[in-house]
């Protein structure tokens, strides 16, 4: 039923927008691997960036022993939740999540679920279906064509074969986890998980507060600036105590990192970061001229 929510109030959201787009300059991206628009340069301020397409505050928070950075975000289209490669899917070549952020003109960035190092999973990424593989180990983060978040436990075949054949559309797949917070409700972590769950360590999540709202979180670690790093129940707290009604865990350890205004926002530095395959950005839905300008 929340789901339901969500889709209407995503519609009713979206018809007003479209009411001012044209005025705006407010379009939809391509649902493809294209970089989004360069965003102007001179709406950045060191701790948001705000245009008529998108909106973005950051900030640090210490949570126990651990450092949060956190990124609040507003979208006006589903279009401008995007992901990117490091090279076409198949390939071994991995980048830095940095220079994929700058390479796509992301407002905000942060690693995805680097399924360059599994042979399994269900992976789509910008309407591409790459593989067909659930993994029982693993809970399944869907974002569908409104941009809306679906989380399905132990990639249940059945829910997902419901929203594969349903006209929500399947716009990226990832499979990693566990799922944090489900339709409101905080989850009670697995006993046993593929990943190291309950070490204190470094951490990257993703949440849905509501219709084109977002909660990126990325938990500094390993002593990075002092900072300890947290367990996924002291993470899916927090996402929870923030408001989102989905939100779900990413790789972290040393993949955590955020990118805001083409910078390591996170502690981690450029020579220190590791290489992955894949990242979640947001981007805005203004052309500002700037696209085929070198910065």
């Amino acid at each position: 039923m929340r789901n339901v929510v969500f889709r209407l109030l995503s519609v009713v959201l979206l018809v007003i927008l479209a009411g001012t787009a044209c005025a705006e300059g407010v379009n939809p991206l391509p649902v493809d691997f294209s970089a989004g628009h360069v965003p102007d340069p001179s709406l950045f301020t060191e701790d948001a960036y705000k245009d008529d397409s998108i909106e973005v505050h950051m900030e640090r928070v210490m949570v126990g022993k651990a450092q949060f950075n956190v990124a609040r975000v507003k979208i006006a289209d589903p279009t401008q939740l995007r992901t990117a490669l490091a090279a076409p899917f198949g390939k071994k070549k991995t980048n830095r999540i940095s220079t994929m952020a700058r390479a796509n003109n992301a407002v905000v960035a942060i690693g995805g679920d680097y399924y360059g190092n599994e042979e399994g999973g269900y992976v789509v990424r910008m309407g591409e279906v790459y593989r067909k593989k659930p993994l029982k180990s693993r809970d399944m983060l869907v974002i569908d064509k409104n941009a809306d978040f679906h989380i399905i436990i132990k990639s249940d075949k059945d829910e997902l074969k419901t929203l594969v054949e349903g006209d929500l559309g399947i716009v990226n797949v990832f499979n990693f986890g566990p799922a944090l917070v489900v339709d409101g409700v905080l989850q009670e972590m697995p006993k046993k998980y593929n990943y190291n769950i309950r070490g204190i360590e470094p951490r990257c999540a993703i949440g849905q507060i509501g219709p084109l709202e977002y909660l990126l979180v990325v938990v500094d670690g390993r002593g990075a600036d002092g900072s300890k790093g947290c367990n996924v129940k002291t993470l899916a707290q927090f996402m929870y105590d923030q408001g989102c009604q989905q939100a779900y865990n990413l790789d972290g350890g040393n993949s955590a990192l955020m990118v805001f205004n083409r910078e390591n926002y996170s502690a981690k530095s450029y020579e220190a970061e590791r290489s992955v395959t894949d990242i979640i950005y947001f981007a805005t839905a203004i052309d500002f001229g700037l696209d085929d300008k070198t910065e």
